[in-house]
């Protein structure tokens, strides 16, 4: 008994001392990548096809559709109310960005070191 009993004592004091992890929401990581990229939230939302636009919001669909549990239609509301398939093929092109072009791929290393420093366990 009195193992079980050291056990739970420290398996709580554990949990109490190490950071724990939260769910990013999909405006926590619109912001970091707008931010890193020098951009509003509205100049995510905007309808232009940009590459200065584009490319920073392919990266926060791809990083919405990673790190949260909302749904392809729910992170489509999201973004503007863009088709679901706009954010499957936004993921899918990001994800080839980052395979093909080094500069990128360090690029998104970076903003997500970003949302697990400032979102996902934020106070360190």
């Amino acid at each position: 008994m009195q193992t079980a009993t050291a056990h739970n004592e420290i398996s709580m004091s554990y949990s109490f001392s190490r950071r724990e992890p939260r769910h990013p929401v999909v405006a926590d990581i619109m912001r970091i990548v707008a931010n890193d990229f020098g951009l509003s939230i509205s100049d995510m939302l905007a309808p232009t096809r940009d590459h200065g636009v584009w490319k920073p919001r392919v990266a926060a669909m791809y990083y919405a559709r990673l790190l949260t549990d909302c749904s392809l239609p729910e992170l489509g509301r999201c973004f503007g109310d863009r088709s679901h398939t706009t954010i499957l093929r936004a993921f899918r092109a990001c994800r080839a960005m980052m395979e093909k072009d080094e500069a990128w791929g360090d690029r998104m290393d970076r903003l997500l070191a970003v949302m697990i420093d400032r979102v996902i366990l934020p106070n360190a």
